[in-house]
């Protein structure tokens, strides 16, 4: 009840005062999947999620939930705790469990937001995941949200203009597992690509379907 309440609350603040558009939701399929966008402000993750016609999973921060409002509040938003050292394992497995129970999970391929609006290479944790669960991969173009709350900044802006792309989604049942790592690599690859095609179709016109 809580995830609906806040999303429909942020769907309008988004609509008024950002003219918020969702563009490929016919892309989004049914069960269990990763979600992959880009990566440039903490906006991103409610943006996403009230632009999906299906509920979704959040990776955050285990610090956030030790806050006395936040840590009461998130975990009803579908969010689950990540301790940010490398080679979070219990991380992979809420993963690998939320997929399997035909849920979509959020994950940033890029790792981290991007100081400059720019695209930032691919991390392998994400092909990882997808090896390891054989799962749709839908990607997704974020835009905007970096003009209105960039890295750095304290405070959002109260007018802006954001849009979310969803792309075709992605199949890597073909990818060679016999280089674990370089078939990572090839799938990250892939991901970041289809994020940029989305990026240009939406600044060429948004005309049609998203590829």
């Amino acid at each position: 009840m809580m995830y609906f309440l806040c999303s429909s609350i942020v769907w309008l603040y988004a609509k008024i005062f950002y003219r918020h558009k969702v563009y490929g939701k016919s892309h989004v399929p049914k069960g269990g999947g990763i979600i992959t966008p880009n990566h440039t402000s903490f906006l991103d993750p409610p943006l996403v999620g009230i632009s999906c016609p299906t509920k979704i999973h959040f990776l955050a921060r285990d610090t956030l939930f030790q806050k006395r409002f936040l840590g009461w509040l998130i975990p009803k938003l579908n969010s689950h705790p990540v301790k940010r050292q490398k080679g979070n394992v219990q991380a992979m497995r809420t993963v690998i469990d939320l997929v399997g129970k035909e849920e979509k999970v959020l994950i940033f391929p890029e790792g981290r937001r991007s100081p400059d609006g720019k695209f930032l290479s691919g991390q392998l944790g994400v092909g990882m995941l997808v090896q390891r669960t054989g799962c749709n991969v839908i990607p997704v173009y974020i835009h905007g949200t970096h003009a209105v709350w960039p890295v750095g900044k304290k405070f959002f802006k109260l007018f802006g203009k954001t849009a979310a792309v969803f792309g075709s989604p992605l199949t890597f049942s073909q990818v060679s597992v016999e280089d674990k790592k370089a078939a990572q690599a090839q799938i990250v690859e892939t991901i970041m690509d289809r994020i940029k095609e989305l990026k240009a179709w939406y600044l060429n016109g948004a005309k049609g379907t998203p590829p």
